[in-house]
């Protein structure tokens, strides 16, 4: 493994800040090797294609010294984003939540939100679901759109699963629900099948 010390701190801070001025603006302004280390550590192929490079000679181009930092300043770059992303993330979600908790009149009230499913996650072999929503409250008020992550722990699945499920069975019990579009037949995963 390469030595990110003997190839040059200074090369990597420099290779570092043309990564960051290209992310803010571009490439333009850079050299043509300061752009094409730029397009590999922020993984962009449609910079190289417009560069009329390949990937094998945007690496020939830019040399071996600077390829053994790409690895490096790609880590750090992304954990340098991955930071200003989540201090910029958590702010706007504590405004959002001084928005709705402002609204509470007692410690135990509940806020009620209307869910749109946006997209569900996991890691293979792991139990948890994450599960994502776009929250819009209910009643008088604003009505900005929250969005909700939710990782739900295997110990609360079976729960939040049977829940759901026993509404559903409820709703068909006697033909259609109330809410149900005018074609929609009873689904078969309430049954278990």
């Amino acid at each position: 493994m390469t030595n990110v010390s003997k190839i040059g701190n200074d090369d990597l801070a420099h290779i570092l800040a043309k990564t960051r001025d290209a992310a803010a603006g571009g490439i333009d302004a850079l050299s043509t090797g300061e752009a094409l280390v730029a397009a590999l550590i922020l993984n962009r192929p449609d910079w190289l294609i417009a560069m009329k490079y390949t990937i094998a000679e945007a690496i020939e181009r830019i040399g071996p010294d600077w390829v053994r930092l790409i690895p490096a300043a790609s880590k750090q770059f992304k954990q340098e984003r991955e930071a200003g992303e989540y201090e910029a993330a958590l702010a706007k979600h504590q405004v959002q939540l001084a928005k709705f908790t402002e609204r509470a009149d007692a410690e135990d009230e509940i806020l009620e939100f209307s869910t749109t499913f946006v997209t569900s996650g996991s890691a293979p072999g792991y139990r948890d679901v994450y599960l994502r929503f776009d929250l819009v409250p209910t009643g008088d008020g604003p009505k900005p759109t929250i969005k909700a992550g939710l990782r739900i722990r295997p110990e609360d699945a079976e729960t939040i699963v049977g829940d759901i499920t026993e509404v559903h069975r409820f709703a068909w019990r006697k033909g259609a629900p109330i809410d149900a579009k005018p074609e929609e037949q009873r689904p078969t995963w309430i049954d278990g099948r």
